[in-house]
């Protein structure tokens, strides 16, 4: 493993917190956990360049302005903004503005965290503009428990920060979980599909339920449902394929007929992708 190392100018204001943290063994390897956590209202020539750091960083920016080059890019972050990053990789950050630039700031780690990072830098952007702050209340919460240890303190923070990633990923995608926020076309899309699963369906089809272009169309199904059409299809019948194998006595291949299969050397092949069991074995152990 090549070795950390880390420049750094610390040119910030004395009411500014920095705190640091130790996790159990036991946090180490059940928890997300905090490395350092804080709070700068940072001057220029304030900086911090590094590389090598096991540790995800994540800051919100409340004013000033700063700079981050990371990856062969390099971003100006202003009120709202709030970047993300893998600190294994070459990083400089700075306040490049003439009052101090005011951010909350979190290192954490846990063995989820690679996942949340992938899933988050899917469209290759480690900065995104909050739509409200509570993911700043979040590193509050989080910081609060951090000065005042206590026995339940390691699960809290644990599971804060999966509200917080969790947070990261709703207001960077601007993801729609409310049923009222959902276009009507979208939900009639969805109905589509769950009414006529066992039909062999195409974007087509739905092209022509929704009388909207396909690719727009399967574009904003994936914004509001999370997933595109025909992998939401896939999932619904899956879920109606562990039902019947769970509460009926049917066989697998009348089960893949029933869910719209017509091959079951297929239906096999997809339910084991899917769940990482056959149907017999989900039927045994499901």
């Amino acid at each position: 493993m090549e070795q950390y190392w880390e420049k750094a100018d610390y040119s910030w204001t004395d009411d500014s917190i920095r705190c640091f943290n130790t996790p159990s063994q036991r946090a180490r390897q059940l928890f997300y956990y905090v490395q350092e956590i804080g709070h700068f209202k940072a001057m220029k020539p304030y900086f911090t360049e590094r590389q090598h750091l096991k540790s995800y960083l994540l800051k919100y920016t409340f004013g000033g302005r700063g700079k981050l080059i990371y990856e062969g890019r390099e971003y100006t972050l202003e009120k709202g903004d709030v970047f993300f990053i893998d600190c294994m990789n070459y990083q400089h950050y700075s306040t490049i503005s003439d009052e101090p630039w005011e951010m909350d700031w979190i290192h954490f780690y846990g063995p989820n965290a690679d996942a949340f990072y992938g899933e988050f830098m899917k469209n290759s952007s480690n900065v995104f503009h909050a739509k409200n702050g509570r993911i700043s209340q979040i590193i509050d919460e989080i910081m609060a428990l951090v000065e005042t240890r206590n026995a339940k303190a390691e699960f809290r923070i644990s599971l804060l920060i999966h509200e917080m990633l969790n947070e990261v990923l709703i207001q960077k995608y601007d993801l729609a979980f409310e049923e009222e926020n959902i276009p009507d076309y979208i939900i009639e899309a969805k109905k589509f599909l769950e009414d006529h699963f066992k039909e062999k369906i195409t974007l087509q089809d739905l092209e022509r339920v929704c009388r909207l272009n396909k690719y727009q169309l399967s574009k904003e199904f994936t914004h509001y449902i999370g997933i595109p059409p025909i992998e939401y299809l896939i999932h619904f019948r899956i879920n109606t394929a562990k039902r019947l194998l769970r509460y009926s006595n049917k066989s697998v291949k009348e089960i893949a007929l029933d869910v719209g299969i017509e091959d079951p050397p297929y239906f096999n092949r997809l339910f084991k992708r899917k769940t990482e069991m056959t149907p017999l074995a989900y039927r045994r152990n499901g």
